[in-house]
């Protein structure tokens, strides 16, 4: 009935618990999760986790971790990604928090962090898997990456998007998917809210980016794949839905996408 298109299993708070974290997900109707890496180790820890039905693994270097990325990651990340568990390249993209600008989270530079980018998307035009982008305040320089490399992706996903409505037409006419999160059930996403009543409901993907940004009425415990649901219910709500019918289009959208 729903599927969690982004969460990280592997996070200490989740893998702590993570047999009843699994319980609870398919007591919800949960029946499929697409767990992210943020590096390569990471991606490692995912596969382990991976089954033929439930559990899907991303593979990929998150801007945060972009000073990690050395001579061996292009090859390690290819021969991670051939695994059938893995069903896209990512989260990758452009992170202003995690820049060397930042006193409290340094990190790579803008240019250091579209350097993996690029490395990123080369390997996933190449193995055609989609991508799982992540943006945070970067809007104009990551389109106009992914801009160049357009007629080259096989399609992909911004998740927890935030952005305005013009930047969401802009996402959705370069062919990838909107990701939506439990921020969209906050009372002042009244922006998104907007974005997500736009969007055409075959590009939608709902998430909930767990362990971070539980859904109302779950608003500041730890997030978890079963309260996906409510992100459903609040995009029915915007669409005149029922929340069934989002969490089975939504389903259908991510198997479609991620090729599962």
């Amino acid at each position: 009935m729903f599927f969690d298109s982004h969460c990280h299993l592997t996070d200490a708070r989740l893998f702590a618990d993570l047999e009843n974290v699994l319980n609870r997900a398919e007591s919800a109707q949960v029946t499929q999760i697409l767990s992210i890496a943020v590096d390569l180790d990471d991606a490692q820890r995912i596969l382990a986790l991976c089954d033929e039905r439930r559990v899907f693994a991303s593979a990929g270097v998150h801007p945060a971790s972009a000073l990690e990325w050395n001579d061996a990651s292009s090859a390690q990340l290819e021969m991670l990604a051939q695994n059938p568990h893995v069903v896209a390249i990512g989260e990758c993209g452009l992170d202003t928090i995690y820049d060397d600008s930042h006193l409290e989270f340094p990190g790579a530079t803008r240019a250091r962090q579209a350097e993996v980018l690029e490395a990123q998307l080369e390997i996933a035009a190449r193995l055609q898997l989609p991508v799982v982008i992540h943006n945070r305040e970067a809007d104009e320089d990551l389109l106009s990456i992914l801009q160049n490399w357009r007629e080259k992706l096989s399609g992909g996903v911004f998740h927890c998007f935030s952005s305005s409505p013009a930047i969401a037409r802009r996402v959705l006419d370069l062919g990838f998917h909107l990701g939506f999160t439990g921020i969209v059930t906050f009372k002042n996403a009244r922006e998104l809210q907007e974005v997500a009543g736009m969007c055409p409901l075959e590009r939608i993907l709902i998430e909930t980016d767990a362990p971070y940004l539980a859904p109302t009425p779950h608003r500041g415990q730890m997030n978890e794949p079963s309260f996906v649901p409510f992100v459903a219910a609040k995009i029915g709500e915007l669409k005149g839905r029922s929340r069934e019918e989002i969490g089975q289009i939504t389903t259908n959208n991510a198997r479609k996408l991620f090729g599962i």
